[in-house]
């Protein structure tokens, strides 16, 4: 038989603690959830390097490109008629760029957190049933 024990605000029994609050499932699910997010987590840290990767290359292309047509100017005016393009491809680029990877850490943050709000909805739901179980017994 398991040992009850009296204190200031009533008596307290393991087993009606135990029945009530069912912290090894969700232990096993906070696990689940955290490994997901993990997960999700690597996944995102990926795209990103991924964009930023690839927005580096694109601008040194670009620059490349550009040197390579500055070199062949014959002109002061169509000297600066290119780097007039380039400078305004680039700040548009830069700012696409930016977009971009503020989207890849909004989506990061949304799936980072996604595993857990489920869980939480779960747990609370699966306490609140217990709890009322354990004190209609």
């Amino acid at each position: 038989m398991a040992k009850t024990d009296t204190y200031s605000f009533g008596t307290f029994d393991p087993q009606t603690f135990v029945k009530a609050f069912p912290f090894g499932d969700m232990s096993k699910d906070a696990m689940s959830a955290g490994t997901e997010s993990a997960k999700a987590s690597v996944k995102s840290f990926q795209d990103a390097s991924a964009a930023v990767m690839r927005q580096a290359q694109d601008r040194m292309s670009m620059t490349v490109e550009t040197s390579k047509t500055l070199a062949g100017v014959t002109s002061m005016e169509e000297a600066l008629e290119i780097q007039s393009n380039y400078m305004r491809t680039a700040m548009k680029a830069h700012l696409d760029g930016l977009t971009e990877l503020a989207d890849i850490y909004s989506s990061a943050m949304k799936d980072c957190f996604q595993p857990f709000a489920g869980y939480m909805q779960t747990a609370t739901t699966e306490t609140k049933e217990a709890a009322s179980k354990a004190k209609a017994s």
